[in-house]
């Protein structure tokens, strides 16, 4: 079956003897696929000049960038070819489909000095799709093959494009200036809301260094050491009676208690009272994370048979939180383990306390040591990192800090955490614009990332980072 593939010069039909002359059916399809295309510029505020006569030389019209905050035409030109169809494309699905160019065409478009797109388009349905054909066909397979591969869900020509043609043709914003725009949106920051015990108790000691405390307690054989104190001025200060706790054999005299809102008047006793806080939380995850004393950082301890471990997030949906992962020619040997972690910071803003979460992940040998590559590991999963996966990492933490229902077994915490704190605003950005580089071509998927010379590759296509499907 050959579908109807056309430029869009037009072309009239040899008569038929009765002195008439015709418009054929591939000369009509290929002036809606320039139709489409003139509806899709004006849409995105632009303007369209299509090349006049009907000798066709590899382009069929130009796109002249309009500034939409101002309504000032730029001196800005993008190069634009049409090919339109009443058929599918080459290997049409859903998801994509490609298209041969002639080696002609080819050099000819590379030769221009603006930049040029290739639209397919489907008039009587609609849709289009473009391809910048430089990006592309600097690739020297690319240019071998002549094959332009697209897929459906990023290459849209619709309004939505109009940020990334504003980019392709003006990339340092000379001609125009990005404005956001006017709608609302609510933002999730990273500030989780915290709840402080109304009191800190403190009660005498001979002790003048915290280790000997610690020492003092597991010599008594309490299964209970308490690691959440300070010790200042021979006083310890917890968030518990120390005579409820084993510090009742590191104290020699009564316990007092104090109001914490006297300390968080008090620049000196505020730095006091964050590094409580920093031991609450460490004490209050103790039973699912480990300490990293090195990074200062708390990460979902190994599974005892090292298989994965997963957790409920904010959205309902399983988060993997521990993941081995195995060396590719010896399938039961474990090559270096992914941990879910965090970082965090405890702020004093507008007289609230906040934690600042900062999620971020810890490799290791065995689910103990770490890694030997941990750095590399560490800037691979970073090159990777989007806002959607940082949110969803950030929204997980939040959700188990809280002690959600469903999240993990119930336990005692010291600490309670609200909600992540939000704001409304009135202006918006397009995300996928915003970040969009359409003048570099990822020709690589996911599953192709290359991880660090002479390591397994540290997120193995990963792109949701650590998110899985019920």
């Amino acid at each position: 079956m050959v579908a109807h593939l056309c430029d869009a010069g037009m072309q009239l039909a040899p008569g038929d003897g009765n002195g008439m002359k015709k418009i054929g059916r591939s000369s009509h399809i290929g002036d809606s696929g320039i139709a489409l295309i003139h509806q899709m510029i004006n849409s995105m505020g632009f303007v369209w000049h299509e090349r006049a006569g009907t000798l066709d030389a590899g382009i069929d019209g130009e796109i002249e960038l309009r500034d939409p905050s101002t309504g000032e035409v730029a001196n800005r030109l993008i190069l634009v070819q049409s090919k339109a169809s009443e058929r599918p494309f080459s290997g049409e699905s859903e998801r994509g489909f490609h298209y041969l160019c002639k080696q002609e065409d080819v050099d000819y478009w590379m030769s221009a000095d603006n930049p040029v797109i290739l639209v397919c388009s489907h008039p009587q349905t609609g849709e289009a799709w473009w391809i910048h054909i430089q990006s592309w066909f600097t690739d020297p397979g690319h240019r071998a093959s002549g094959r332009i591969d697209f897929d459906k869900r990023t290459q849209s020509f619709d309004r939505g494009a109009a940020h990334r043609l504003l980019n392709l043709a003006d990339p340092h914003g000379r001609a125009h200036v990005p404005v956001a725009e006017r709608r609302e949106e609510v933002l999730t920051t990273n500030l989780l809301r915290l709840t402080l015990p109304h009191l800190i108790y403190s009660a005498p000691t001979s002790y003048t260094v915290p280790r000997d405390i610690i020492v003092r307690q597991r010599e008594s054989e309490d299964p209970d050491v308490r690691h959440d104190f300070i010790l200042r001025g021979g006083l310890i200060y917890t968030w518990l009676p120390p005579e409820a706790t084993a510090l009742r054999h590191a104290v020699n005299g009564p316990t007092d208690a104090t109001g914490f809102d006297e300390w968080s008047s008090d620049p000196v006793r505020q730095r006091w009272l964050v590094q409580l806080l920093n031991y609450a939380l460490q004490r209050d995850v103790d039973s699912d994370c480990a300490w990293h004393a090195g990074r200062k950082i708390v990460y979902f301890r190994p599974t005892p048979n090292l298989k994965p471990r997963h957790i409920r997030g904010a959205s309902g949906r399983q988060r993997l939180v521990f993941h081995p992962k195995f060396k590719k020619q010896a399938a039961d040997e474990v090559s270096y383990c992914k941990h879910a972690a965090l970082e965090w910071q405890f702020h004093f803003l507008d007289g609230d306390w906040y934690c600042a979460l900062t999620p971020t992940f810890h490799y290791t040998r065995d689910g103990h040591r770490d890694s030997l590559y941990l750095s590399e590991y560490l800037t691979g999963i970073k090159r990777l990192d989007r806002n959607p996966a940082v949110h969803g990492q950030t929204q997980m933490w939040a959700t188990y800090l809280r002690g959600e229902d469903g999240v993990l077994d119930p336990r005692d915490t010291i600490l309670e955490f609200g909600d992540l704190v939000t704001l409304t605003t009135d202006r918006a950005i397009d995300d996928a614009a915003w970040l969009d580089d359409p003048r570099k071509t990822d020709t690589n998927s996911a599953d192709t990332v290359e991880g660090p010379s002479k390591v397994d590759d540290p997120t193995d296509g990963e792109l949701a980072l650590f998110e899985v499907e019920l």
